[in-house]
């Protein structure tokens, strides 16, 4: 992947549920101000205040230039070549830290519009930065590649760069002029903006009203109140969050598909500018992803959703009603067993789950929370979600929403595999590979839930703590394989009616979309009309770079299987898949994988995922019945 595109890359998880908030019970959600600095993140590493911000901000416009300098002269020969990538990764870092920081710094409270015009203005001093070096891969690729081989073997210094080099020959057949490369890289920013809109929205403008809670009161329903609602055992109490907060979407419903077939339309317009018969090609081949690989995953995950319906037929015998609806599908199976836990307990309880991944893997863990890596609890305008962002030379940040529950433990584990993975590549390879692919990001975070699940099953002391954990995992599971597959079905149609030439109206996406939730539901759910509309709210279909969400599903087969081998082999699995976390970029995911022992070219690891749901349901089953007696 090219030095220059490496600014935005981003480990973004998908909030899959939001559970129990620290504060539900209070009549606010609390401003910023007034959680405890040890709570929140430490920005002050990247910059001090807004003027030292500010002062990078000039810096740029002086730095800009001294790349533009290497135009028509990278083919002179292998030193003007190593000083030009270098020179790359000075201003790239630079423009990298100022992006980072604005988009953290606006991610803490979206109403404060000076951070938001901040980000914005970051957003097009990126933009600016990549028409500058839009001559950079055009005149690479116009390098024969018997003299870009001369020019590797006889430059010292330049061998580093060899895979890299190779990633950017990929791109020869779609890679175009100087001036429409130049040309693609000023429409970024506009064509980017649908992301943007929808952020807007969904974070700061949308409300959706109050509901009744348990006791009567009425709670102001938040999107981070609305897991817990949904956890509620309380099913009118379920039923009235659900569809409030659906509600709200329905209301911008023409709205929102417009701006997401907006989106759809950019997407479509720049794989077909570079040569790619479908965005679906070009998303895969960019990231040097067999195709297959997709199409793979969603014929096999709906193969296999025969696990999932008995799963969901437990859930509605459990909670004994006649018909289980969408707002009761993260209703409790069981008593939880595992709630109310503070933040410093779950530390210790991840840390503890951790320790077969090494000594060093738990020292960088710790030192996390003694660098200010961790932004904890949710604040009024706080970006939703939760997830791991920053530069190669900054902490590896991570946000959430600690709630207390056995779910905000999982999210811990998960997030901080993000971090420690980016910490590790970061530390270990140089600046050209010192980030990863989206297609390996969720690997190590999804592996340490795994790892943190095995270890509380084994644990567990009564089967009702473990009916309650095996329940949670499978939601979990669920949420991570089956929805996110599901997910990337609705996004593979949408896209595909697209470059068939036909319109995205809200009528045909909320078909889309109720389709595909039939094909991975069945009869086991009955799904609200509204429920059609679900696909409005799903912030990861406006990415820079859709077609993301299937690598959530790829993920966790791989997790899965990863977690399994260290557990069961030890040492010599930990190490592959540390080396893993410690190679970056510096080879193509698909190889990266099969050097810490999973072949994702094939569908059976997908087909063994669905078999380990299966023996989770089975597992499951035996509990409640163990429960009975």
């Amino acid at each position: 992947m090219s030095i220059i595109n490496s600014v935005k890359r981003v480990a973004l998880r998908a909030a899959i549920i939001i559970v129990l908030p620290a504060f539900a019970h209070a009549d606010e959600v609390p401003e910023r101000a007034d959680i405890p600095n040890e709570y929140k993140w430490d920005l002050s590493d990247m910059y001090a205040d807004t003027a030292a911000w500010e002062a990078d901000k000039a810096l740029v416009a002086t730095l800009i230039p001294t790349i533009e300098a290497y135009k028509g002269r990278l083919s002179e020969g292998g030193e003007t070549l190593l000083a030009a990538l270098k020179q790359s990764e000075v201003v790239t870092t630079v423009v990298g830290n100022l992006y980072v920081y604005a988009g953290l710094q606006s991610f803490e409270d979206t109403r404060i519009s000076e951070n938001a015009a901040r980000f914005s203005e970051a957003q097009t001093l990126y933009s600016q930065y990549q028409q500058a070096v839009s001559f950079f891969s055009v005149e690479l690729l116009a390098i024969p590649e018997e003299q870009l081989e001369e020019m590797v073997a006889s430059t010292p210094g330049l061998e580093i760069y060899s895979h890299y080099l190779s990633e950017e020959l990929r791109m020869r057949p779609y890679t175009l002029s100087e001036g429409e490369e130049k040309l693609l890289a000023m429409a970024s920013d506009p064509l980017d903006k649908f992301g943007s809109v929808f952020s807007a929205i969904d974070n700061a403008d949308l409300t959706f009203g109050t509901i009744l809670d348990e006791e009567g009161n009425e709670i102001e329903l938040t999107k981070s109140r609305y897991g817990a609602f949904l956890h509620s055992q309380n099913r009118g109490i379920r039923e009235a969050a659900w569809k409030g907060l659906f509600s709200a979407y329905q209301g911008l419903n023409h709205t929102l598909a417009a701006n997401y077939e907006g989106h759809v339309k950019a997407k479509v317009f720049e794989s077909r500018a570079r040569g790619f018969e479908t965005r679906l090609d070009a998303a895969t081949y960019s990231n040097a992803i067999p195709k297959a690989v997709y199409l793979n995953l969603i014929e096999a995950v709906r193969n296999g959703t025969e696990p999932l319906q008995r799963f969901l037929e437990l859930r509605r015998k459990a909670l004994g009603v006649e018909q289980l609806e969408v707002w009761d599908m993260y209703a409790p199976m069981v008593e939880p067993t595992i709630d109310n836990v503070s933040f410093d307990e779950a530390k210790n309880i991840v840390a503890d789950a951790l320790t077969p991944l090494g000594q060093d893997y738990l020292d960088v863990y710790w030192k996390g929370f003694d660098e200010g890596w961790v932004d904890a609890f949710n604040n009024r305008g706080k970006r939703g979600g939760a997830y791991s962002w920053g530069t190669y030379t900054s902490k590896p940040y991570l946000s959430m929403n600690f709630e207390g529950t056995l779910s905000d433990v999982s999210t811990l584990a998960h997030e901080y595999g993000h971090s420690i993975h980016s910490y590790l590549t970061r530390n270990t390879q140089p600046y050209v590979y010192g980030s990863y692919r989206t297609f390996i990001a969720e690997i190590a975070s999804m592996t340490n839930e795994a790892i943190l699940m095995q270890k509380m099953l084994k644990e567990a002391k009564t089967p009702g703590e473990r009916a309650y954990l095996l329940s949670s995992y499978l939601d979990e599971f669920r949420g991570g394989f089956y929805r996110q597959a599901s997910f990337a079905d609705f996004e593979m149609q949408a896209h595909a009616k697209v470059e068939a030439g036909e319109a995205l109206t809200a009528d045909v996406l909320n078909t889309i979309y109720a389709d595909v939730f039939s094909a991975y539901y069945g009869d086991a759910v009955h799904a609200d009309k509204l429920n059609d509309i679900e696909w409005s709210r799903i912030p990861h279909f406006l990415r820079g770079d859709n077609f993301y969400v299937y690598q959530y599903s790829t993920s966790f087969v791989a997790a899965t299987a990863l977690a399994k081998q260290i557990l069961e082999e030890g040492e010599p699995a930990r190490e592959r898949f540390l080396t893993m976390l410690k190679s970056g970029s510096n080879d193509y995911p698909i190889e990266l994988l099969k050097k810490a022992g999973i072949d994702m070219t094939t569908a059976q690891p997908v087909v063994d995922t669905v078999a380990v749901f299966a023996d989770y349901v089975d597992q499951l089953e035996q509990a409640l019945r163990d429960m009975e007696r």
